[in-house]
């Protein structure tokens, strides 16, 4: 597994820590990194560094063709109506360059969001022909063409073409030792697309890489 993805304050942290456990295991490597487009894997990658993690980890091969496009951040968010036009018009955007609506996964701070966000979010975007389930207790299946919406403690495991956070800021309240574990983990589930949004500011410890994200794709 990947090290910078635990996202417990306890457990496994380094392959030294295995081998004091298990001095005879045998460990393998992967080095080379498919999934992502280029911008998210550095940003990922500035995610690790970020959180004290090893940055040499898996890179993307050298014949990799996918740039992608870049993170967008949207902070002062200040009520859910504010959130759920702006998660929206990204969604939107997105449908627009794909042409048609590819995985999306929703990520909010607790089980209580889950219903709360989902319902809101379907009303901006039912006119659009566009439907988004709740996913609760972490339920993966869900309808094909369907927004999903997740407690952020179950996406481990799970890919999307994109992904968005709803309150970074609050995550990082509630979590402040794990919080960027949470985004790195989000990050690297998405394929091409990475939103988070703040009902407030962007949390001081991702300040520094707050130039890697752009308001919009449009």
């Amino acid at each position: 597994g990947d090290f910078n993805q635990r996202v417990t304050n306890w457990g496994t942290r380094s392959q030294d820590e295995l081998k004091w456990v298990l001095p005879d295991i045998v460990t393998n490597t992967v080095t080379v990194a498919y999934r992502q487009s280029r911008q998210l894997h550095n940003l990922a990658r500035q995610l690790v560094i970020l959180s004290g993690g090893s940055e040499d980890d898996a890179i993307l091969p050298n014949f990799a063709e996918n740039e992608g496009v870049s993170p967008v951040l949207a902070k002062g968010m200040a009520r859910l109506d504010d959130a759920k036009l702006w998660l929206a018009k990204r969604i939107l955007e997105i449908e627009k360059f794909v042409g048609e609506l590819p995985s999306i996964a929703i990520l909010v701070n607790s089980e209580d969001e889950v219903r709360l966000v989902a319902d809101a979010l379907a009303g901006a975007l039912g006119e659009h022909n566009i439907s988004v389930e709740a996913c609760l207790d972490g339920k993966v299946r869900g309808r094909d063409g369907a927004v999903r919406v997740f407690n952020v403690q179950h996406i481990k495991g799970l890919e999307f073409e994109a992904v968005f956070f709803v309150g970074v800021d609050r995550l990082a309240e509630s979590q402040p030792d794990l919080f960027d574990k949470y985004i790195y983990v989000g990050a690297t589930r998405a394929a091409t697309y990475l939103g988070l949004m703040c009902y407030g500011e962007l949390p001081e410890r991702l300040t520094s890489i707050e130039g890697l994200f752009e308001p919009r794709w449009t």
